[in-house]
């Protein structure tokens, strides 16, 4: 069975799909066009990554073509999809462990079962406080993950990474730091709304403020208003953010900021003026 064919398989047998499709061919025209839409790609630039015509990528997201996608170009659609992933996902930050060297290979290479495995082994063999350990947390979790999204191992790695940020002090701990912010964001936007994407706002929250009490960095705390806002979490939890961030840095500023950055849309009513009244 083909790569589109396997997904449309795991579609059918939803109880409580996001969108109902008509056919096959809707299903897989919309999951073309949320692929480009997901990683910013133009038709033109998935047309050179697949070796296809621009006019073949417009059949492929075009719902009343006729013709199913090639099994040959859906595999090839599922190993972009999957070098898309890993990009957006992880960075080899210099200098590198041997062991994420290696859970990288693996991933690239799609060896999801052998990376998960080693991940597995290293969690279990790490001291708790070795300074390395936030990113293997990560890498542990991505291993999971990129496999089964809803994996309940990736979101015990993916807990268990942000209780520990904001405790390294090595040279990379700030990078290793925000990639993991950075990641976690990211699939927090990802997830349906629910109790479970409200636990992860606001874990992500807790984290944020750990590293702004150590380092002192504002920029943590734009990141954990952001992360109170997109998720969202409870409104008085928002304004005292932004509260704390005009107390330290004046109100022009930060509703400059505020105004002109949709991630912060949930607090603008505390700058925006009021309708006048005729």
């Amino acid at each position: 069975m083909s790569y589109l064919e396997q997904k449309w398989g795991e579609y059918s047998r939803e109880r409580n799909p996001v969108r109902r499709y008509s056919s096959q061919r809707e299903f897989e025209a919309d999951w073309v066009n949320g692929l480009r839409r997901r990683y910013g790609l133009s038709q033109e630039a998935l047309a050179v990554m697949a070796s296809v015509s621009v006019t073949t990528v417009q059949n492929w997201e075009n719902p009343q073509s006729r013709k199913n996608i090639a099994g040959h170009n859906q595999d090839r659609l599922r190993d972009i999809e999957r070098d898309l992933w890993i990009k957006s996902h992880v960075t080899l930050l210099d200098p590198c462990p041997p062991f994420i060297r290696a859970l990288y290979d693996l991933l690239t290479a799609n060896k999801d079962e052998s990376a998960q495995g080693l991940a597995d082994y290293l969690i279990g063999a790490m001291p708790e406080h070795d300074p390395e350990r936030p990113r293997l947390l990560l890498w542990a979790s991505l291993s999971h993950s990129i496999a089964d999204p809803a994996s309940a191992k990736a979101r015990e790695y993916q807990h268990a990474a942000l209780k520990v940020l904001g405790n390294g002090a090595g040279p990379l701990a700030a990078a290793i730091e925000n990639e993991i912010l950075g990641s976690q964001f990211e699939d927090l936007l990802l997830m349906a709304d629910g109790a479970e994407r409200r636990e992860r706002g606001a874990e992500l929250l807790a984290a944020c403020r750990r590293l702004y009490q150590r380092d002192g960095q504002h920029a943590y705390l734009w990141n954990g208003l952001e992360v109170a806002c997109r998720t969202p979490l409870s409104s008085p939890l928002q304004y005292d953010i932004l509260t704390e961030l005009t107390e330290l840095l004046g109100a022009d500023g930060v509703r400059r900021r505020v105004l002109s950055d949709s991630g912060y849309e949930a607090v603008r009513p505390a700058f925006e003026r009021p309708a006048s009244v005729n």
